[in-house]
């Protein structure tokens, strides 16, 4: 079996072909075989911060994602699924791979959405307990021209390294400014993670916050900026680590 390092390299040099225009080609074949929309991005960043807290210990990261979706054709439901994935520095294994999928639907100006994520960290001990799933629904709607809501909740049975149910809740805004040399758009969230055993986890309940803007190089290559912070003193963060302390991030990504 592939170790660790050798499914980075697998995973960068697939992306690196799909940023080229290798697997959207791929994809405009196969939909010969299957329905569907297919769309991939491949992204450099700074950092790769979940809900605050850096997963790469401050370091840049190298992500990607292949997805797929479909309309049904009933009711206005449509399917999607997919994966991603990213580089990570934790205290055992260097790769998160993510999958997957569930059902949209719009009710009038509200777009709707309910599904799962199965994080993956592959090379990780098994005995970590490092894998799990989160199921999730989210909720977007455009309240004024250019803003748009946004309000989601993820919810585990079991949360990463066995640490117990796990609650987020999030809310943000964007704004698409109306210039149109210039393709532009602003975002701000705020998030909720309530964690139950935290000695686990490694913090405890916490806030986290972000705010940025994300500007539009070309047609498939987009620049974003973002500042990112958490309400967690660094002694509560993991024993002492800074990963939980605010940061400027940024990235570069190609969209297909």
């Amino acid at each position: 079996m592939a170790n660790c390092k050798t499914w980075v390299a697998i995973w960068v040099a697939f992306l690196v072909a799909a940023a080229l225009g290798v697997a959207p080609a791929l994809a405009q074949e196969k939909k010969q075989l299957l329905p569907g929309n297919f769309s991939t991005n491949f992204g450099l960043y700074s950092d790769y911060t979940f809900r605050g807290i850096s997963q790469t210990g401050n370091d840049p990261a190298v992500q990607g994602s292949i997805d797929w979706s479909i309309d049904t054709s009933m009711h206005g439901i449509g399917i999607y699924a997919g994966a991603w994935g990213s580089n990570v520095n934790l205290t055992d294994g260097d790769l998160e791979i993510d999958f997957y999928g569930g059902l949209t639907k719009t009710f009038g100006p509200v777009n709707a959405k309910a599904g799962f994520i199965y994080y993956r960290y592959p090379g990780a001990r098994g005995s970590l307990n490092f894998d799990y799933v989160e199921g999730t629904v989210a909720l977007s709607g455009e309240i004024y021209p250019g803003l748009t809501l946004g309000v989601s909740y993820n919810g585990s049975p079991n949360n990463f390294g066995d640490s117990g149910d796990a609650h987020y809740f999030n809310g943000g805004l964007s704004y698409a400014v109306p210039v149109k040399e210039v393709n532009l758009t602003l975002f701000g969230n705020v998030g909720r993670q309530m964690i139950q055993r935290n000695a686990v986890f490694g913090t405890p309940d916490y806030w986290d916050f972000k705010v940025g803007a994300t500007l539009g190089l070309t047609k498939n290559l987009s620049l974003s900026a973002f500042y990112t912070d958490t309400d967690i003193d660094t002694a509560e963060c993991s024993g002492g680590l800074n990963t939980c302390d605010g940061r400027f991030q940024a990235s570069l990504v190609a969209a297909f």
